[in-house]
């Protein structure tokens, strides 16, 4: 299927590491919208494959019951935004609707290098949001790397904080960065933020998955408000 597949009209990006590389990793980057056919609320996700496994991903589907198909549909943390690796925008998740839609504003694609520049702030209902652009920067280079920054801006002070979804394994290591594995592979992740100091804040997500098994939701929360912040979140495999 060659190095990429761009979807510029659903705004989704799969990028792959070139034959014979040493890259092994690979991802899907999704703009899109909220009112999707079996729609998630999921603007701005991603998934990162190192090998031939996630470590990084989207959950899935829940086993479907009465609330799947009813008003109470996104009260599952699965099919709203909090399970997804996407940002927690004052306090809130995203909305649902076709009007919280990402805006490709700008894509260059590179046989080294692919970046995506989606603007995500639609997806939600804060009256203070000003900015909220989302950056995918992937790398085909060395073992190659993701790095994904959300920068923000407020009319007055509000918290922010983004988010990682896993199956596997995490530690959190002495230096404020992550290791997420399983028995097979191993991601390092390295977290950057401007305009205040952050947590990560884990919390197993309790939903009845088609997979089987409960997604961990690594929060990487801001410890107080802000009127402007980046926050980068890099990638790389680790031996």
């Amino acid at each position: 299927p060659g190095i990429r597949s761009w979807f510029d009209q659903a705004g989704i990006l799969i990028c792959r590491p070139a034959p014979k590389s040493t890259s092994r990793l690979g991802v899907a980057l999704k703009g899109g919208h909220n009112n999707e056919h079996h729609n998630h609320n999921d603007v701005g996700s991603f998934v990162v494959i190192l090998g031939d496994g996630p470590l990084l991903l989207d959950p899935g589907g829940e086993v479907y019951t009465a609330r799947t198909f009813s008003g109470r549909r996104y009260e599952s943390n699965v099919l709203n935004s909090f399970g997804h690796p996407v940002p927690l925008v004052a306090g809130k998740l995203q909305r649902t609707g076709s009007q919280a839609r990402a805006r490709v504003v700008s894509h260059g694609f590179t046989e080294d290098t692919d970046t995506l520049v989606l603007d995500v702030a639609s997806a939600y209902d804060v009256p203070e949001l000003k900015k909220l652009e989302r950056t995918f920067v992937y790398s085909r280079l060395g073992a190659g790397s993701l790095s994904v920054t959300d920068e923000v801006a407020f009319s007055k002070p509000c918290n922010f904080g983004t988010a990682l979804v896993t199956f596997e394994k995490w530690q959190e290591l002495p230096d404020a960065s992550l290791k997420i594995y399983d028995q097979k592979e191993a991601l390092h992740v390295n977290i950057t933020a401007t305009g205040a100091e952050f947590t990560i804040e884990p919390e197993t997500i309790h939903e009845d998955l088609n997979a089987r098994k409960e997604p961990t939701r690594l929060g990487i929360n801001l410890t107080q408000p802000v009127t402007g912040a980046v926050i980068r979140v890099t990638f790389t495999p680790q031996e």
